[in-house]
Parts: structure tokens; sequence; C-alpha cells
């Protein structure tokens, strides 16, 4: 098996090639800027807008990693597109995130699963929760901003989320990806507990040894935010939707995919705290 994972150079996209790597699969990394090749990375220029770009980078590839356009309201007619001009590929694994199986079929992400589910390959979908290395390695929802005024901006008021590490989410599509079972399934991968923003802005904290606060922003005090960054207003539009869902507790349950579908337990906040936070040369 040859696996083709999208978005290959991002926070969770590199961690799937690692693991996928790691049980010895050869993978086509596309993104848009592709390095260069390593061992058995292949890495492909991909762009979702500009369909020459498809069945090069697909190339020999016979199972997919998606995470599927989720800021785009044509997502799901882009994808239909994608996976009906690539007739070798048997195998698809998806990205998606935790709730949007029970949001209206015409709900871009939901349209976005519909899309793979009727697209008559084989098929799972991965859903996690927010993910931990979102705190320091999205510059545009919180890294920068924890970074350079120690702010952990998220209106979320006291709501919880199972907040995921992106190498579990990696852990699940090896497992999906090579063991037999888990055709046309869905999978809620979470951490292993429920945490409030401001929980989490106390553990950074605690464990950097610098102030960090959570700040509870309304909704119009989230869009002024988001927008000075000089995100697209579609993309704005997208994060807050996922607060308003934080707010209604969809991200809060726990799971125990993870367990069953590896049978270890998921890594902690605390876990990623240590090794992320934890200054190198404390003073």
């Amino acid at each position: 098996m040859t696996v083709w994972i999208e978005g290959a150079t991002g926070k969770a996209g590199r961690r799937v090639v690692d693991a996928l790597t790691a049980a010895g699969l050869p993978v086509r990394a596309a993104s848009r800027h592709p390095g260069e090749p390593n061992g058995s990375v292949t890495p492909v220029r991909f762009d979702w807008y500009d369909e020459t770009t498809w069945a090069p980078a697909l190339g020999d590839a016979d199972a997919v990693f998606l995470k599927g356009l989720d800021s785009d309201d044509q997502a799901a007619t882009i994808i239909t597109r994608f996976l009906g001009a690539a007739p070798a590929v048997r195998r698809v694994v998806l990205m998606s995130a935790v709730g949007v199986d029970r949001t209206s079929d015409d709900a871009p992400r939901r349209a976005v699963e519909l899309a793979v589910q009727n697209s008559g390959k084989r098929w799972t979908i991965l859903r996690p929760s927010w993910f931990l290395q979102n705190f320091d390695e999205d510059e545009w929802v919180f890294a920068r901003a924890l970074r350079e005024t120690g702010e952990l901006y998220a209106g979320s008021g006291e709501s919880r989320a199972a907040f995921t590490d992106t190498r579990d989410l990696a852990g699940a599509a090896v497992a999906v990806m090579t063991e037999e079972g888990h055709d046309g399934r869905g999978y809620t991968i979470t951490g292993p507990e429920s945490l409030t923003f401001g929980e989490v802005a106390e553990l950074l904290a605690k464990v950097s040894g610098r102030p960090i606060v959570h700040v509870d922003a309304t909704p119009e005090e989230h869009r002024k935010h988001f927008e000075e960054s000089g995100r697209p207003k579609e993309w704005v539009d997208h994060m807050l939707h996922l607060f308003k869902l934080v707010r209604a507790g969809v991200f809060a349950p726990v799971t125990h995919d993870f367990e069953h579908l590896t049978g270890k337990a998921p890594r902690t906040p605390q876990a990623y705290a240590e090794e992320t936070w934890r200054p190198t040369n404390p003073t």
C-alpha cells in the first residue's frame, strides 16, 4: 500500500506521515510547497484549486488520508471530483471533527463526510477533538497570541473540550489504514480528560513559568481578534462556529476509541505541556 497524505506539512498531516513511515508504508506527502524526498517519503506538489496537480500528486497511491477543506463551502464538490478522478485509490481515511456527524447534511464538513461515504471507496472517518498542538503550532488560532501577549483567546466560558494530541490522531490513522474491520466506520479520537480553556491556560502557565491568562471573549470580540490577524472571512466564520460548538458542549465528552484502535492510552494535556511548554533553559 502507498498512502497519499493531504496537508503533509501541517500539524496533523506531518504526524501521520511520520506514523505511517514508522509502520513501514511508503508515503506521498502532498502540499503546495513540497520538500525533498526522504527515505520512503515522496513529497509531491498538490493544490485543491489546480486540478492539473491531482493525478501527478497521487501517482501510484492506492490509499489517501484527507483533511477535507474544512472552511470551503464547495469542499464536498471538489472532493467528490477528486475521488472520482482517482480510480486506483481504494481506501480513504478522512480526518473530520467531533460532532460533525450530528450536524445537518448540508453543513460543509458533514457534506464532505457524505461525499467520502458515497465515493464508492472503502472509507473510515476519524473525528478528533481540538488539537493540543493548536496552542504552540497554530499561529492563527492560539500560538501567536500566547507567545506575544500571554493570552489564550477563547470565547468558551466554562465549557470543556477533551483535547486530542495530533500524534494520537496519527496513531489512529495507522490502525485504520493497516488493520481490517474499519471499513464504513467512524471513530471519535479524544484525550483522556476534558478541560476548560481556563484550565489549559493555568496548566501552560504553571509548566512554562510564564503569565498566561484565558480571555473569555464575546463572539464580537473574537471576530475582531481573528480579523486583525489578517485571516479570510471564511476562516473567521469557521472558527467562530467552532467556538459556538465549544460553548454547546460538543467537544466535552471523552471517548475510548483511540484505546480501542491502538491498545494504548491517549496522551494527556499534562504530558503535552511538559514536553512542549517546559523551559529548556529555566532560570
